[in-house]
């Protein structure tokens, strides 16, 4: 992608997580697995995380094939594709926010009505809701023009409930962090390139790679970092201007 090795960067990511985490209870992939969107790609993406013998979820992004998606999930591993995870304290929703074809993200009826159901059906657990595009305006001009087009539906969904605790999400390859009305807000890095934050057109920012870390408390709270790769000349093709 842009010049850079995504695979070199995900091994990089991969081991870095090994030597920083003892105990993983479960791996989120937040969208965009596979620029290609082939089976291939999902099957190696799935092989490669494999490694760390934990509970995998994931959900698409714009750049994924949802077919293929599925089509990759065999040997009764369709559990990564189901929209909930449980523990003893709190519940995990995963939300498709892809349109076919299109760059920017929507939440249809039937996954605003998922997200009202589950956080109904497991009101006595703290509630994380995560899904690829972001719902809140990036302060990036172009960015903020391939965020979630209906927003306003999934803030008031979310406002009905009193269990909700994080809303975290791809899409923007950067970091951010907030608290709004009580619910943090959270984006997190990309494992390859990094878009600069800010930025009226598009452009690419000199930090590398990363992964966000989240432990989630049993009183609701939250603790959560980055980790990125630093040191590493990647080669990426800073003159592109899109993507």
């Amino acid at each position: 992608m842009l010049g850079m090795n995504t695979q070199y960067s995900l091994d990089l990511i991969l081991e870095r997580i090994e030597a920083e985490r003892d105990r993983i209870d479960l791996i989120l992939a937040t969208g965009d697995i596979a620029q290609d969107g082939s089976v291939e790609a999902y099957q190696r993406f799935i092989h490669d995380v494999d490694r760390f013998k934990a509970p995998i979820r994931w959900t698409a992004g714009n750049h994924d094939d949802r077919a293929n998606m599925k089509a990759a999930l065999s040997n009764g591993r369709t559990s990564i594709d189901r929209p909930v995870y449980t523990s003893d304290d709190w519940v995990v929703i995963l939300l498709d926010s892809t349109v076919p074809g299109k760059v920017y993200g929507n939440l249809g009826p039937d996954q605003l009505a998922l997200l009202d159901r589950l956080l109904t059906q497991h009101a006595d657990k703290h509630a994380l809701v995560t899904f690829h595009h972001h719902p809140l305006d990036m302060g990036s001009t172009w960015m903020d023009k391939i965020g979630i087009k209906n927003k306003d539906a999934l803030h008031r969904v979310l406002k009905r409930h009193t269990n909700v605790r994080v809303v975290l999400w791809g899409h923007v390859h950067q970091n951010s962090d907030q608290m709004i009305d009580g619910v943090r807000y959270i984006s997190t890095p990309s494992t390859c390139v990094q878009f600069e934050p800010g930025t009226h057109d598009f452009s690419i920012d000199h930090q590398g790679p990363g992964y966000r870390w989240l432990d989630l408390n049993a009183d609701g709270t939250i603790d959560t970092g980055l980790t990125r790769i630093e040191g590493v000349d990647f080669e990426i093709d800073y003159s592109v201007k899109g993507y």
